[in-house]
């Protein structure tokens, strides 16, 4: 086997290996009300939030929880308030982003659970 050859045999590997990489790591998106979340594990957990006028990247993350009562992911939160039927969206870091929305149980209820089957709970 030739150098040409050799050098084209482990371009085509590593293009392989960064497929792979890359497949594990697609972006799987969900919505709850004006905030889009788009989550990606490779190693550990990103997420990007989308608003009408934000786009923030969150830090890679190891702690993902997921409950009825609330969300974490890193420096990002969402806390349920039943009462009031509002979602409290904190983002912890310099400049500190909160946000609210309103919505049904049914509603946060289904973001829960497609949260859920998307870290594999």
């Amino acid at each position: 086997m030739g150098v040409s050859e050799r050098k084209s045999y482990l371009q085509m590997m590593s293009e392989g290996f960064r497929m792979m990489k890359q497949a594990k790591e697609v972006e799987q998106t969900v919505t709850l009300r004006q905030w889009t979340f788009s989550f990606r594990h490779d190693k550990e957990w990103t997420v990007i939030l989308r608003t009408d006028r934000l786009k923030w990247v969150g830090r890679p993350a190891n702690e993902f929880s997921i409950d009825l009562a609330q969300v974490r992911l890193g420096d990002l939160s969402l806390q349920r308030h039943v009462e009031s039927n509002e979602v409290r969206l904190k983002i912890e870091e310099e400049w500190g982003i909160e946000s609210k929305v309103v919505c049904d149980d049914e509603e946060w209820g289904r973001f829960v659970e497609t949260l859920k089957q998307l870290k594999g709970e």
